[in-house]
């Protein structure tokens, strides 16, 4: 198991009902049904080599190949709208409203194309224009969310109050939006002065959340410090710290309150009102994983806010979703020094620079960052996780004891520390210190199934505690039934306490659940030789060879299959370790 210590930023803004009808209403913003089926008779091998860029996410490539397409046939509207969608990928907005006015004389309703310059007036000041740009659009949910949102800021640039809240009305009688419309009603009348209005659009946005955001506990922590009600700003945020006590942002207002200094809006102008609407947007659909369009509307906020840290975390998030651990690590460096988000933002960083293999930059970036504030936990974990994935158990002891040594007294949230550590001593021998770290952790996680599961699998390779150690693995079992690791555990725990016919029925399970891991089939192939199913065994083992085990064992599983189950036995030197689950 990884342990993980990033806080997932998002405004949480947008109810479950809501995110169907936007996954709906963006479905087709950027489709090639926008210009009404005409089909692309591009010859040349860049288009091919576009499409194929920007299907593996690399659309800097994509636009680059798009681009010479455009240079052959200048009028392609296919080819046109995907170089389009390709520079807002590649974060090319200068690229991608020019092409944006070329897509609108073909296509004039075109709804992202209008959305890019409606965006691009809002950024030069001509909310006017901006506003006719987005009415000039493809009517539909579209205009009724992300076009109404544009307007409304675009209106409250004018400093025109009726004209923002009348565009938020399209959002009454529509439950789904509820945020949405109070939140920026609360941030457009917060930005016009409306003092009054604001503290009432503000506490329904608070109750309509429940007071989860921390986008709108933010903003109405700022708005209220802002009147000179310190308190109640810092009672603002302690309720949401009782339910999230190490966010970063919430601790970070929280101690500036308590310094006597208060907090800055989370909107300055119009420009930024915006781009709090597409991060919204953004997040919503962030909660599909791996979302392309969560991509592109952070992108559009990043625009509209190149110092918007939230939004750089969410991309980044959103990139290590898909796997593009580059990505991540260069939105992760775009996050200011001075936030909040910094640290963290430096940690996942590193975590990814490891999944690239890139371990003595990982190891390099946290130590610096443990440099720059001795007294984080953070960047010691992290260090602990990395040694421990190469199997360096002794530096990754040394670095989890350092952190418990930081975090003081035994927390329960510090269970997943002593789970880690007592997994590095048990693999370095030293079974006494493990057992005592994971009895603690057993303790502090409130029965946790993966402690469960490892201690209670390693007194039964000890042969210690049968009866207490076989209920524990069956415990975790029932806190996680489709767990594959935990339940080959509790089968391979009644194959080693002898029960050999209802092993192989839990361990069928264990491979249904994760049929490609070697270790489960090479503990099916043992139970059915248990049991005179031979054939089935050598099968069983021939399957578990395929799947690339460890070195180790892959003398014993050939000696298993040539000679039998014995033979393999007398073979093995060390005993399979426990299970951890994922």
């Amino acid at each position: 198991m990884t342990l993980r210590v990033k806080f997932r930023i998002s405004p949480r803004i947008i109810q479950s009902a809501a995110i169907a009808v936007l996954m709906a209403s963006v479905a087709g913003c950027a489709g090639l049904s926008e210009f009404g089926g005409a089909s692309s008779k591009n010859p040349y091998g860049e288009y091919l080599s576009a499409r194929h860029a920007a299907a593996i996410n690399e659309p800097k490539i994509a636009q680059k190949y798009f681009d010479k397409t455009l240079a052959s046939d200048a009028k392609n509207p296919i080819v046109l709208e995907r170089a389009f969608m390709s520079a807002i990928y590649a974060a090319d907005m200068r690229r991608a409203v020019s092409l944006a006015g070329q897509i609108i004389k073909i296509a004039p309703d075109h709804r992202m194309a209008r959305l890019v310059l409606a965006l691009d007036d809002i950024r030069d000041g001509d909310y006017k224009q901006a506003q006719a740009q987005i009415g000039s659009a493809e009517t539909g949910v579209f205009a009724a969310l992300v076009g109404s949102l544009t307007q409304a800021w675009a209106a409250a640039g004018e400093g025109n109050r009726e004209a923002a809240l009348t565009k938020l009305k399209t959002f009454e009688g529509k439950p789904a939006f509820d945020l949405f419309r109070t939140y920026h009603t609360a941030e457009i009348l917060d930005l016009l002065g409306d003092k009054a209005g604001a503290e009432k659009a503000y506490a329904e946005a608070m109750d309509a959340s429940g007071a989860t955001s921390i986008r709108i506990v933010q903003a109405y922590a700022s708005f209220q410090s802002r009147q000179g009600e310190m308190d109640k700003g810092m009672a603002t945020l302690k309720a949401f710290l009782a339910l999230s006590p190490q966010h970063p942002l919430a601790l970070a207002d929280y101690n500036r309150l308590k310094s006597g200094k208060a907090l800055r809006p989370l909107v300055s102008n119009a420009s930024e009102g915006v781009a709090e609407a597409l991060y919204g947007l953004g997040s919503a659909l962030a909660q599909e994983p791996g979302s392309d369009l969560a991509v592109l509307y952070l992108r559009l906020a990043i625009w509209m806010r190149p110092d918007f840290n939230v939004a750089h975390t969410l991309l980044a998030d959103t990139y290590e979703q898909k796997k593009l651990w580059a990505d991540a690590i260069a939105s992760y460096g775009r996050v200011s020094k001075s936030s909040a988000l910094y640290p963290n933002s430096r940690i996942q960083a590193a975590i990814d620079l490891n999944h690239l293999d890139r371990q003595p930059e990982a190891i390099a970036m946290l130590k610096a960052l443990a440099a720059e504030d001795p007294k984080s936990v953070e960047p010691y974990v992290a260090l602990g996780d990395i040694y421990r994935a190469k199997e360096n158990y002794a530096e990754a002891a040394a670095q989890y004891a350092h952190a418990l040594q930081l975090a003081g007294s035994p927390q329960p949230s510090h269970w997943s520390l002593y789970y880690a550590r007592g997994i590095c001593k048990e693999r370095l021998g030293k079974w006494a210190d493990a057992e005592a770290d994971l009895k603690l952790a057993l303790k502090l996680s409130n029965d946790h199934p993966l402690v469960l599961n490892y201690l209670g699998y390693s007194w039964i390779e000890q042969g210690i505690h049968l009866e207490e150690a076989l209920a524990m693995i069956e415990k975790a079992v029932e806190l996680r039934p489709t767990d594959g690791f935990i339940v080959d555990s509790l089968g391979w725990a009644q194959y080693r306490l002898g029960d050999y016919a209802q092993s192989v029925q839990v361990l069928q399970r264990a491979v249904e659940l994760e049929p490609s891991d070697s270790t489960i089939n090479d503990h099916l192939g043992d139970a059915f030789w248990k049991v005179g199913r031979k054939i089935e065994a050598r099968f069983q083992w021939s399957h578990a060879l395929e799947m690339k085990p460890e070195e180790d064992r892959i003398k014993i599983l050939k000696t298993k299959i040539q000679l039998g189950l014995e033979a393999g036995e007398a073979a093995e030197h060390h005993q399979p370790a426990a299970r951890t689950g994922s």
